[in-house]
């Protein structure tokens, strides 16, 4: 996988961790809620593969825990678009070499 790929694997990863927070954030109150995980694994060649389960876990919805939890996917966004930058930079710069 190339680099531009992984860094935009990254990017969705980190995108539906904030979308799946701010889901329960607003369910919260909901009766019965179950509060919704992101499972991340590394996929073969780089990169990352992530997905929406539902909370194995029976708990107690906890504001405070959801609210913190917004503030980790703006920096994995962030590292993802810095990899991004850079790759593009990379290639920019072999093909000036190759010119």
């Amino acid at each position: 996988m190339d680099p531009l790929s992984i860094a935009a694997s990254g990017m969705r990863a980190a995108e539906l961790r904030m979308a799946t927070s701010a889901h329960n954030i607003a369910n919260l109150r909901t009766p019965a809620f179950q509060r919704l995980d992101v499972h991340q694994s590394a996929l073969e060649g780089g990169g990352v593969s992530a997905r929406v389960v539902r909370s194995e876990i029976a708990e107690e919805p906890d504001l405070l825990r959801e609210y913190l939890a917004q503030f980790e996917p703006p920096l994995e966004f962030a590292a993802s678009a810095r990899v991004f930058e850079t790759a593009a930079e990379m290639s920019g710069t072999l093909v000036d070499l190759l010119a």
